[in-house]
């Protein structure tokens, strides 16, 4: 009989794998997209899942365009790869031995990848927003959304600190046993 605790974690390795399975599809078809609209221009105006008015940068100015798809498309990715291992983590997840160096890796590297959504979906974005006001005129909405990401980052960083902690604590127990 599985306990609670497993159960929860099954659940939310399938919800992992959902969630790097739908970014997945979201940076493809991006792609796909981005692609497609130099082959013909009408199909920056089916962008998938971009809230913008895509059709009209393009219009105006094909590198800005291309700036505005390569950050949603690195954002996409971003979040994929983030799901991805999260979905690595849980499987090497043992409730026996939580703290090894490997779940202390893994909770860095997430880390890291939000940071890096934060750093692209703010910085990155803004500067491309206020170069593109500059010099075309469009207006776009700033991205709110980054600074989440900041904060999850400084807790899943913390977290992993704890756990490298802990596998210290464990090391030192064992030499002394």
């Amino acid at each position: 009989m599985k306990t609670r605790t497993e159960i929860i974690l099954v659940v939310l390795k399938v919800l992992a794998f959902m969630g790097f399975i739908k970014y997945s599809i979201d940076c493809g078809a991006q792609l796909t997209n981005f692609v497609a609209s130099f082959i013909n221009p009408d199909w920056a105006k089916r962008t998938y899942e971009v809230n913008m008015d895509i059709f009209n940068i393009r219009e105006k100015s094909i590198p800005y365009y291309s700036y505005a798809m390569c950050l949603t498309i690195a954002v996409s990715a971003l979040k994929a790869t983030i799901w991805y291992v999260v979905f690595a983590l849980q499987t090497k997840l043992k409730l026996q031995s939580p703290f090894s160096m490997e779940v202390q890796k893994k909770l860095e590297i997430i880390a890291y990848l939000l940071l890096a959504v934060w750093i692209v979906s703010s910085f990155f974005w803004d500067t491309y927003t206020y170069y593109l006001k500059q010099d075309t005129g469009i207006q776009l909405p700033a991205n709110n959304s980054g600074g989440e990401y900041f904060f999850m980052a400084g807790i899943i960083y913390i977290i992993s600190q704890i756990f490298k902690r802990g596998i210290e604590i464990q090391e030192e127990n064992q030499l002394t046993v």
